[in-house]
């Protein structure tokens, strides 16, 4: 049997699972559509973090110590890329076909990719702006397919925006720190945000979930949230963040394959032209330019002495 040692290998699987994973889940979220959303999402939090620390007493791995500014990171990342990400997608999915927020995540890459460069002071690469503008083409195709109202935009550009902020604000702090011990952390520190909002939204209370609601909050905890986020940040770790980005392409073609299966989503072939599309365009726009070929080294001089 062969392992696999490649890091750039490990990453490709780890990236392609979490991905997939995630886009399955996209089409659940109208199950949720009758519960408490900021609720739910500090039950799902606090029970991935539980499954995360459980998993990290087994590895004898210690909990991270983290310095102010990475508290605050911390804090940052837990209300943009978990609380404020998972509120749009429920609320989302109820304006719109689940299909449609699926391509629009699919353009993450493409953000983190602009987003990146800018960060560290590099340059926009023209491959980038074609990819760009496909992966444009590929939301606006999909958006025709599902019907999506305009109302639906906000809060898809606002998810998109979130789950870039997932990783961008997580790569400091897996410069010292692991996946698991980064993945742990933010969700603990997501359930006193969701709490305290939950407490204080409009017409609060104890809502006891129905069946299929605890069943699916409990995925959402375990797949969604706990083994999504390791392989995610794994796959970061081992690829970087442009790299990994690519491979949100795969999102909206899970997404649509499991919301047609669960019938959340309506399978057209303009719905599946325009998430091909998206991957395409995010593949185009990562992919690295060839290096120039070096020039021959000239003959050394040799000069007497």
């Amino acid at each position: 049997m062969t392992r696999v040692s490649s890091p750039t290998t490990a990453g490709v699987l780890a990236c392609t699972a979490g991905m997939t994973i995630v886009g399955a889940s996209i089409a659940f979220g109208p199950l949720l559509a009758g519960y408490p959303v900021l609720a739910g999402q500090s039950w799902r939090y606090l029970l991935a973090g539980l499954v995360l620390l459980a998993v990290m007493r087994v590895r004898r791995v210690p909990f991270p110590r983290f310095r102010a500014g990475q508290v605050g990171r911390l804090v940052l990342l837990a209300g943009t890329g978990l609380a404020a990400f998972n509120w749009l997608l429920i609320e989302g999915t109820q304006r719109s076909d689940p299909a449609f927020f699926a391509a629009v995540l699919g353009a993450t890459p493409l953000l983190l990719a602009l987003a990146g460069p800018l960060l560290d002071g590099g340059r926009i690469r023209a491959r980038t702006v074609a990819g760009s503008t496909i992966v444009v083409a590929g939301i606006l195709v999909v958006q025709g397919a599902t019907t999506a109202p305009l109302g639906a935009l906000p809060y898809a550009l606002g998810f998109l925006l979130c789950e870039a902020a997932f990783t961008l604000l997580a790569v400091p702090l897996l410069k010292e720190h692991t996946p698991l011990q980064v993945s742990a952390a933010v969700c603990l520190v997501a359930v006193p945000l969701l709490a305290v909002l939950a407490a204080l939204s409009p017409g609060a209370d104890l809502v006891v979930p129905t069946a299929t609601e605890a069943a699916t909050l409990g995925f959402l905890a375990v797949c969604t949230t706990a083994i999504a986020f390791l392989l995610w940040y794994g796959g970061v770790v081992r690829l970087g963040a442009d790299r990994a980005g690519l491979f949100a392409g795969i999102m909206p073609i899970a997404g649509l394959v499991v919301g047609v299966a669960a019938g959340t989503s309506a399978w057209t072939p303009v719905g599946l032209l325009g998430s091909l599309l998206c991957g395409a365009g995010i593949a185009l726009g990562l992919r690295r330019t060839p290096e120039p070929e070096r020039r021959r080294a000239r003959p050394p001089v040799l000069v007497a002495e």
